[in-house]
Order: C-alpha cells, then structure tokens, then sequence
C-alpha cells in the first residue's frame, strides 16, 4: 500500500488456485462489509470484505498457507486485513499484478496540469458587470440576493496592509467546485421558490378556469330551460290563437318576461364563455410558467450535482483497443473522444499515473506512474522446425511485444482537441490517468472507476 509519502503497508496474500487464477488489472473498491458471507461458496465467511468485481472477487481475511489457495479472491492475514480496511476509502485504486510493481516518479507535458479559476460569482461578475448590477436593481429578492453573493465574492481581498487593490484569490478544482456547489444550492433553492409559486399560481387558476367552465355549463341550461319555457307559452298561445283571432281580429304574442328571461340567459351565457376564455387562457399561461420554472429547478439540482461531482477525484483512461479516450469523476462519465496513438502495432502496456501532490498554486503537479509487468511475449511461429532462421525469431521476440516504458506510452499519445483543459478543470490531488491496450472491462458499472481486466 502507497500514499503520496510512499509504501506505508505490506502484507502476504494467498490469491487464486489453478483454475480460480485471480484476475489481474486495475479496479478500485466498490463495495466493503465488515462481516460478510460468500454468495457463490456456501456462505464461506469473508470478514474485511473489500469487493472489487461485481463477479465475486474481493479482499478479505483469509488463511495464507503460502500459496495459491482462494477460488480467486485475495486472502489477506487476519491481522492485515481490518488494518487495509481502515485505510480506504470507496473507490481506492487497487491493482493487482502477477510480479511486485510500486509507483516510481514521473514527469511528462503531455500529463494534465490543474486549471486554476475565479470563484463561480466573481469569474461571472468580471466578465458581465452590466449583468451583475441589473441583477443588484432586481425588485426580486432572490436575484438581488445572488446578486449581493456575486459582488461579496469577486470583491479582491486586503492585504495585510490594507491594500483593496489585490488581484482575486484563484481556486483550485477543487475549492473551485465547493463555490460552484455553494452558487448552485443557493440558485437551486430560489428556483425551488419560483417553482413552488408558481405551482400554487397555476392550481389556482386551474381551479378559476374549471370553475369559469362550469359556469358556462350552468348558463347554457339556464338558457336551454329559459328557451323551453318561451317555447311552452308559445305552443299554449298558439292553440288558443283562432278563437283570440276570431273575437279581436289580432294574434296574442308570447309573455314579455318569459323573453326577457331568454334575453337574459343569453347575456349570462356569453359573459360566462368570456370569463371561461379568459380563465383558461390565464390556466394555460399559469402552467407554462410553472412549466419553465420547474425545469430552471431541475437544471439547478443538476448543477448541483455536477459540482458535487467535480469536488471528486477525476480518473483518465485511454485504451488503444478503443480508440478513445475517456473521462470519469465520482464514478459518472463525463466525456470521451477518439484518440491517436503513434505506432499502433506496438503494445502499449498498462500504465496507471496518479497525482500524488500539487503545489499549492498550481503549478506544479508530482505525478507517479506504475507499469504493469507485461504480458508473455509470443514468438513468431517458425516457417521450418529446427531451421536457422526459425530458431533467430524464437530468441528474438517480436517488436510488437517489447515492453513500453511508462515515459514511451505517454510519447505516442495526441491528446484531442480540448482534452487536456477539461481534464485540467477537474484535476487536483488523486486525480489519475490510465493507459493500455486493452479496453474498458466488463466489470465496470455505474458505481465503479475505470476497471481495466490485463488477465
């Protein structure tokens, strides 16, 4: 076991028997138990558990008889074992190799170098001043709050001195995140306000304009019952009509209040289709804005989580049998883009470079690299058994096996376009970068790191 100050631990292991060999590669912790029983081997016990695959492989205390005995787990001494346990965390890099590896400085300009960075609200008021003070006059109060945050925060501090005129205290990655958290929470709890408003708003005028069409329903009988009973009187009139017409020369005409009341109806009912036209106009524009204002809260609770994200520690993979490169922080994919590796046909090994310190201001990271041992070199099969130029190619093994020294990987890789500003707008201590040629395992889940099978 390595920190940045070096070895720190080492213990004896017994890993897996012939026909269980323990998988060799990288992988990270990705669950751990203090008391745990072996779903695939009769609820064995496996106390300090540590899983690394979701396929069963795992640290844990265990019998070292010296050998090669697990059914491809990592037996660690009873005394080792709650010792490793205490010292890691969830996602601790783990690898795991056939020969003794251990990290060893490196320098190198293709490995990424931390972006340093304004605080989230001074970075913004610098670079939109007329913004910032329309968000100041804002009659909001939420908006004039953040305002108020973003003018604290890009205001330079004194120095000792007293002088007002310091330049702003760049953050890095990480302290950079913490304010981007703190910005978002605090956007994220004026846009939850907003939504909560105007969910209110728009059940209101949904009950209004359910209302307003019910009332339209209520006129349209009202007028239907008033239209009946001119009609009945009309009908009755009719049938007395000859003798009135016999006796005075003139027909009788329809009670005069039985028409108003149509006449009325008839108003009510147009000025209820108006009040329910209006109603369900102002139902329709309430939901809209509620609409807006719940997706402006969704997206704050995603900044939130992103910059929740981005205060962990980012973890680079490039894998030549993918072609691509790939970036993952607090176990999310973040990015991914092809890459050119020179020289294709010559391996790369696997070669995992963490940063292990920075300097304080940034400029300077202290990175280390592990290569893994390489894999057994095959010869070239000869033409002619036991010919002279058979036996040269047998003792001579092919280019494409020769070992890649940590430095000669990173030589043949060209970092996309953009690559090398993302990585450094997350990089900070921890941060790491993987290389080899073989491709994202099928290990790797939603709650793990990069886990690169090499066996």
């Amino acid at each position: 076991m390595y920190d940045a100050t070096g070895r720190i631990a080492q213990s004896r292991i017994s890993s897996g028997k012939a026909g269980k060999r323990t998988p060799t590669g990288v992988f990270s912790v990705i669950g751990k138990k203090r008391f745990h029983r072996s779903n695939l081997y009769s609820g064995a016990p496996m106390p300090w558990m540590q899983r690394i695959t979701w396929s069963g492989i795992a640290l844990h205390a265990g019998v070292i008889p010296g050998y090669p005995a697990s059914h491809g787990c990592i037996r660690l001494p009873n005394a080792f074992a709650p010792k490793l346990y205490s010292l890691t965390d969830m996602g601790a890099r783990i690898i795991v190799s056939p020969g003794d590896v251990k990290p060893e400085p490196i320098t190198h300009s293709i490995l990424p170098a931390p972006k340093m960075q304004l605080a989230p609200t001074a970075a913004q008021q610098a670079a939109a001043p007329e913004k910032a003070a329309v968000e100041l006059a804002s009659s909001d109060a939420s908006d004039a709050a953040n305002a108020t945050a973003a003018a604290a925060a890009a205001e330079p501090a004194l120095t000792p001195g007293g002088n007002a005129h310091q330049q702003p205290t760049l953050l890095n990655p990480i302290a950079y995140a913490a304010a981007l958290k703190k910005q978002a929470e605090a956007e994220r709890s004026a846009a939850d306000a907003t939504s909560k408003a105007a969910l209110e708003t728009a059940q209101k005028t949904g009950a209004e304009a359910r209302a307003a069409t019910d009332a339209v329903s209520n006129a349209e009988a009202a007028l239907k019952q008033a239209e009946e009973k001119l009609a009945a009187a009309s009908q009755e009139d009719g049938a007395k009509a000859p003798e009135t017409t016999a006796s005075t020369g003139a027909a009788t005409a329809p009670a005069p209040e039985l028409v108003a009341d149509v006449d009325k109806a008839r108003a009510a009912l147009e000025q209820a289709r108006t009040l329910d036209a209006q109603k369900s106009q102002a139902a329709f524009e309430a939901v809209e804005v509620y609409k807006r204002a719940d997706e402006a809260a969704k997206d704050a609770a995603e900044r939130v989580s992103e910059a929740e994200r981005r205060r962990k520690q980012v973890s680079v993979f490039v894998s030549k049998k993918e072609g691509k490169i790939f970036v993952r922080q607090d176990w999310k994919a973040v990015w991914e883009a092809p890459i050119t590796i020179r020289d294709p046909e010559r391996l790369l090994g696997t070669h995992i470079y963490t940063a292990v310190d920075v300097e304080t201001d940034g400029s300077k990271v202290h990175w280390t690299a592990i290569s893994m041992p390489p894999e057994t070199a095959k010869s070239k099969q000869p033409a002619r058994r036991g010919s002279k130029s058979s036996k040269a190619e047998a003792s001579e093994p092919s280019a494409a096996f020769t070992p890649e020294t940590a430095t000669g990987a990173l030589d043949r890789i060209e970092m996309p376009e953009g690559a090398r500003e993302l990585i450094g707008e997350l990089l900070w201590t921890g941060g790491s970068l993987i290389v080899s040629d073989h491709p994202r395992s099928y290990e790797m889940g939603e709650y793990t790191d990069f886990i690169v099978l090499t066996r």
